[in-house]
Order: structure tokens, then C-alpha cells, then sequence
């Protein structure tokens, strides 16, 4: 059974494949031989992209990841030449991520959740335009299962714990917002591991349906769908100035 919709087929000018993965199937195989995950199943239809070699062997042409629970676009190179040319264009700032998060307001939810640095200050009422957060990422908790943001002169410990010594920012629009839940636009040029939703949370704005970064869905057994989708795309062709964009619907979701 085929979970993920094909939003983009390679073919010889183009030799990229984009995808809609459904939320709870892995972007990436767990281990070797795993078929349950959206990279096999676009290997089935398309075989080229296992002949690329990525950073991990098992990831074959995969370009990123986004989490199992999340719902969204996904990037795969069909061939060796397009994969190298985006993760050049990825240093250079390239290769734009967006996402749509459907959040809680909830000033209080990184304190009750623990291990974050004192909040940034943001406005919530700024609608239309963009404010970015920035931080350093360390791993958190049992089985370095979540992450925490860390700030330029955080403590020793958190400074010994970095997960990757270089920022990561997020460019943070709020769509619509009351004292009670916001509608908010995220975009990221280069992301490390749950980094979207780990800045929202710690701006008070946790993700409905976020088991890890909500403390509420996480404290009092509510978890559901996640409300929170990889939602766009936006990458340089490889032999000209076009710029490829593709965006989800997500407004009817």
C-alpha cells in the first residue's frame, strides 16, 4: 500500500522527485531493510533515487527529513548531480524550508517543560511580518529524545552539550492570534532536529498536538494529530536561475 502522494515526478531536465508524506510514517528507513518509512516507498516507484549516494548510505537520495508525526513536502534527488547541487545550494541558503503550525499560547510552556534558557521576546501582535529567533541546539532528556535551544554565553553545561556548534534561526510570521491559540508561518534555510517546533514552544507558542514540546498534550494524555506541516518548498534549478516552489494546501486541513 502507497501512503505518499507524488506532488513532482524526475524526468531528465528535472531528475528530482517531490512528495506529500502522511503524518506517522518515518521520512527515512530506522535500519537496514525497514520498508515501513517514505523514502522506500518513493524507491519503489521511482529506483533511480537509490543509486544516490547521500550522507548515509541508507538515505540514498534524500535531501531532509521532517518528523514522523509531521505531515508535509519531502525533496529526494534521482540523480547524483541534483543531490550535490542542493546540498551546495543548502550552505549558500538556498534551499528554503516553510512550515504551518496551528499552536497553543501558553507563555508559561517552557518553564513548565524545563531545560530552556530565559524566553526571547517577541510580538504576538505583529501580524504580517517576519521576526526571527535564533539559538544554538543541545540534545535533552531520556534517550536524547528532545532538544533544547542554547544561547551565546548559556551555561557551561549547556554549552558542553551542543548538539552543532552554529546557530540555527527561525523566521517566525503570526498569521492570527487570540489569548487562547495562533496561527503562525515559520520559514528555515538550514534546520537541525525538531527545530521549528522546539523554537515555537519556547516562545510560548507550543504546537497543538505535540506530545514532546506541548506541555499540556504531553502531561495529561491528549495527544492526537499534530497540527503542525511541512508546507513548503523552495530550491534552485539545477542548470539555470529558475527557482522551484511548492506549497501544500493546508488551510482546508
Amino acid at each position: 500500500m502507497t501512503h505518499i502522494k507524488i506532488i513532482h515526478e524526475p524526468n531528465a531536465l528535472e531528475p528530482f522527485l517531490v512528495l506529500e508524506k502522511p503524518a506517522g510514517i518515518p521520512s527515512a528507513p530506522l535500519f537496514a531493510g525497514d520498508t515501513q518509512n517514505a523514502l522506500f516507498e518513493a524507491e519503489t516507484l521511482f529506483p533511480q533515487i537509490h543509486s544516490v549516494r547521500g550522507k548515509k548510505e541508507i538515505e540514498a537520495g534524500l535531501l531532509h527529513r521532517i518528523d514522523t508525526q509531521t505531515r508535509g513536502l519531502l525533496l529526494l534527488a534521482a540523480s547524483q548531480e541534483f543531490y550535490d547541487h542542493i546540498i551546495l545550494s543548502q550552505e549558500r541558503g538556498e534551499f528554503v524550508k516553510t512550515y504551518f503550525a496551528e499552536c497553543a499560547c501558553d507563555k508559561e510552556n517552557a518553564a513548565k517543560l524545563g531545560g530552556f534558557p530565559f524566553m526571547p521576546e517577541i510580538c504576538d501582535t505583529n501580524f504580517g511580518q517576519s521576526q526571527t529567533v535564533s539559538s544554538y541546539f543541545r540534545f535533552y532528556g531520556e534517550g536524547r529524545r528532545e532538544v533544547r535551544p542554547v544561547l551565546e554565553g548559556g551555561s557551561k553545561f549547556a554549552i558542553k552539550k551542543l548538539g552543532a556548534k552554529k546557530t540555527y534561526s527561525t523566521q517566525i510570521e503570526i498569521l492570527s492570534c487570540d489569548k487562547n491559540s495562533a496561527k503562525i508561518k515559520c520559514r528555515i534555510e538550514k534546520g537541525f532536529r525538531h527545530q521549528v517546533r522546539c523554537h515555537l514552544a519556547w516562545l510560548g507558542f507550543p504546537v497543538l498536538g505535540d506530545a514532546i514540546y506541548n506541555h499540556d498534550f504531553r502531561s495529561f494524555g491528549k495527544e492526537g494529530q499534530m497540527r503542525f506541516f511541512a508546507a513548503g518548498l523552495e530550491f534552485p534549478d539545477l542548470h539555470s536561475r529558475k527557482v522551484f516552489k511548492f506549497e501544500m494546501d493546508v488551510m482546508g486541513i
